[in-house]
């Protein structure tokens, strides 16, 4: 049931590639969603929560060994990957074995007949995994999935309760078991801004084993190769939504020739609970799972008057 492009032969002459239903996946998982109510005179309390999980899987792709996905700005390689027996949009990319901490390292990393397996690299630079034994980093042998991200896991929780004239609602929604491509610096741009995390970069052995060193050139390509390192729990629990309000007493309202009149105050956006360092973990739109710097959501608060005559 997915709509792909086709592609055509070249004599066709045609200058595009329709659409068509050549590719198919399955969609795995359980629903469930619990609710509480509780009267005590003029107390109420309403409680409802709902979660999801689901586990998709890539069953047919067409002719094809696997479709391109997502590319980001000057990557060597494409970030994703739709492939038979994984999930849709997969991250893909290069394995970190950690860095280098010492040139030692650098020449004791070398394949059966003494050579280099990285030959450009220096002290700091990513230790790319060989994963096909062949002795040599490449592109076509050496990459692999790295994540998954769709949330395995989608929950939310709403509660309303009121006393007399007073109410109070909120609602909570989050996710888990997705993984987030952080692409929050521009590669193509030498002078656009790092994140404070280059602030923990390695800088000598035992500095860090996560985070390169930083070199404009970049030869053993620790930034154009897609890796996990980009990659980041996507999880988080969102405060979205709370609202005070009042009902102001009919005594009052009908002197001033009203029929009802409710004051409320509401916050959006309020709290955000993630591991996740970027912008806001709730990644929406066409960048499927890729974090482009998109400007987050705001945390708004509004007053407001409802008014019946």
């Amino acid at each position: 049931g997915m709509l792909r492009q086709v592609r055509i032969p070249g004599y066709v002459g045609a200058t595009g590639q329709p659409y068509g239903n050549v590719a198919s996946l399955t969609d795995k998982g359980l629903e469930l969603e619990l609710g509480y109510k509780k009267q005590i005179g003029s107390f109420h309390l309403n409680v409802t929560g709902n979660a999801s999980y689901v586990k998709n899987n890539i069953t047919n792709i067409g002719l094809q060994s696997f479709i391109t996905g997502a590319n980001f700005q000057a990557s060597a390689y494409e970030i994703s990957r739709i492939q038979v027996g994984e999930p849709i949009g997969s991250f893909y990319g290069f394995k970190s074995l950690g860095i280098f901490q010492t040139q030692q390292q650098v020449d004791d990393y070398v394949n059966k007949a003494g050579q280099k397996i990285q030959p450009d690299a220096q002290p700091g630079d990513f230790i790319w995994a060989d994963l096909n034994g062949d002795g040599q980093i490449t592109a076509d042998s050496d990459r692999t999935f790295l994540g998954d991200p769709t949330p395995h896991w989608t929950f939310g929780i709403t509660a309303a309760v009121s006393w007399n004239n007073f109410e109070l609602t909120a609602f909570g929604q989050g996710v888990s078991g997705n993984k987030i491509f952080q692409g929050l610096r521009r590669l193509d741009i030498l002078t656009s801004n790092y994140t404070t995390a280059a602030l923990g970069r390695w800088t000598g052995p035992g500095s860090s084993n996560t985070f390169p060193r930083l070199d404009d050139k970049d030869p053993n390509n620790n930034f154009l190769y897609p890796s996990a390192f980009y990659l980041s729990d996507g999880a988080y629990f969102r405060i979205k939504t709370v609202q005070l309000g009042y009902h102001i007493p009919g005594a009052i309202t009908n002197r001033i020739g009203l029929d009802q009149l409710y004051v409320y105050i509401s916050g959006n956006n309020l709290v955000t609970f993630t591991k996740y360092t970027g912008f806001d973990p709730e990644i929406g739109g066409s960048s499927y799972g890729i974090d482009r710097g998109v400007y987050p959501q705001a945390r708004s608060f509004m007053f407001g008057l409802n008014v019946t005559f």
